[in-house]
């Protein structure tokens, strides 16, 4: 079967998973890049889940296992999520408090805004449409 054909057949949510694959791509970078340097705060567990999320959604999408891929996807963004917050929320505490700083540093605040997207987009993915039935193809 020829890549147009798979194309052909399938529905919005394979859009979808693409898009949510490559905004779980994104948050790694965002992530990797706001915090590598900081060991503190960085939980590479959290960053290798989002990249192996993302690429074995790909992988299962192309292969015809969409529903495989679109849950290992969410499961892999929700646990990245718990990871950062379990890694972060001393740091949030130190700023609630104002122990030592005033505010939210702009790394924090994107990568937390990336993860909360990455499992809600993921989650609602969960329940779109990935291939089309007999009778629309």
């Amino acid at each position: 079967m020829d890549l147009k054909q798979r194309l052909a057949e399938k529905r919005f949510g394979f859009y979808v998973t693409l898009a949510v694959a490559v905004l779980s791509l994104v948050t790694a970078i965002v992530y990797a890049v706001g915090y590598s340097n900081n060991a503190r705060f960085m939980s590479w567990p959290a960053f290798i889940l989002l990249i192996v999320g993302a690429v074995a959604a790909l992988v299962f999408a192309f292969l015809d296992l969409d529903d495989f891929g679109t849950a290992i996807l969410a499961l892999f963004s929700l646990i990245g999520l718990l990871l950062f917050i379990h890694i972060i929320y001393n740091y949030v505490v130190v700023v609630m408090i104002g122990i030592d700083l005033s505010s939210f540093s702009g790394a924090f605040i994107a990568s937390a805004v990336m993860f909360v997207l990455t499992f809600a987009a993921s989650f609602v993915n969960l329940f779109l449409p990935q291939k089309k039935n007999k009778e629309e193809a």
